[in-house]
């Protein structure tokens, strides 16, 4: 099986002549949880929009498989949205059918699937309950399934995690694995970075409608790296202080943090000297958060006045 592939090319769009997504483009492949990220305002919403069909840009293209998205029948794509869009007054089970028919599935095959997946996120028992009376969190596995009950082929979440326990959070990652194996394309929108930097292999961030950052997440973690490690030994060592390569950035216990100040620093010979002192019980690479890069590059781009 091919890998699906979608590419956003020079895509802009604007209301009331104020640039909301301006000349954005990205490339998504088939088998990989693509992440599009950026502070509130950003244009992601609008993004997600334009890729449904929901939305024209005002300029660029949108392809899938090659072919414009205006083109491509509503099927090949699912979407769960920040904000909630089910029906109230109907039975969990009635609406999912509804929304199944409504993406081509038969009523019996619509029937079977949602009841599978009600079963699987735990809610099999409220197939009869109106979705009034369910708990945010129980709306948030409905809309889920609403968006992933016909196996679209571009499969686009907003805030998937939003009200969901730790249990129900793992279930759903779980599903999600499952689901890119199939070379199915996999869009993420959060504001919860470290959800993000879990699911994520390719990410785009984006602020005040441009792109600030693309690429897998990977290579933006390594290019960002502060040349920092952290030691922990078994007991304190003073030494670590007279040490003219490095500089201690923070001293908790037995742990240390530090950066190299010298490119002849060898960690082979550092990590020889200290077990000469102390067991070490822990040495590792400081990995910037992508909370972090974030911030930087938001930062960095407002200092540039863009």
């Amino acid at each position: 099986m091919s890998a699906n592939v979608l590419e956003i090319k020079k895509v802009s769009k604007s209301f009331m002549d104020v640039p909301v997504v301006e000349d954005l483009s990205f490339r998504v492949k088939g088998g990989e949880t693509f992440g599009l990220l950026g502070p509130n305002g950003a244009g992601k919403t609008t993004m997600m929009r334009m890729i449904m069909n929901i939305i024209q840009p005002d300029e660029g293209d949108i392809l899938f498989n090659e072919q414009s998205r205006k083109h491509i029948k509503r099927l090949h794509f699912g979407y769960l949205p920040e904000e909630r869009g089910l029906y109230p007054r109907s039975t969990v089970l009635d609406m999912l059918i509804y929304f199944g028919t409504l993406n081509n599935l038969s009523r019996r095959k619509a029937e079977v699937e949602a009841i599978r997946y009600l079963d699987r996120l735990g809610m099999v028992e409220f197939t009869d309950t109106k979705v009034s009376q369910l708990s945010k969190g129980m709306q948030q596995k409905i809309q889920f399934i609403a968006a992933f009950l016909h196996d679209p082929d571009v499969l686009i979440l907003d805030e998937p995690f939003s009200g969901l326990d730790p249990i129900n959070q793992v279930v759903l990652r779980d599903i999600l694995q499952q689901y890119k194996e199939g070379e199915k394309i996999l869009i993420i929108s959060t504001h919860q970075m470290e959800q993000a930097e879990q699911l994520c292999d390719h990410i785009c961030l984006i602020n005040q409608a441009h792109v600030i950052i693309d690429g897998n997440i990977k290579d933006i973690k390594k290019k960002y790296r502060e040349n920092a490690y952290i030691i922990e030994t078994e007991k304190s060592i003073a030494e670590l202080h007279q040490m003219d390569a490095i500089d201690i950035l923070e001293e908790k216990n037995n742990a240390v943090k530090f950066t190299v100040t010298k490119k002849t620093f060898s960690i082979i010979d550092f990590l020889r000297k200290v077990k000469d002192q102390s067991p070490i019980l822990k040495f590792e690479v400081v990995e910037p958060s992508l909370h972090d890069i974030f911030i930087q590059l938001i930062h960095e781009q407002a200092s540039r006045g863009k």
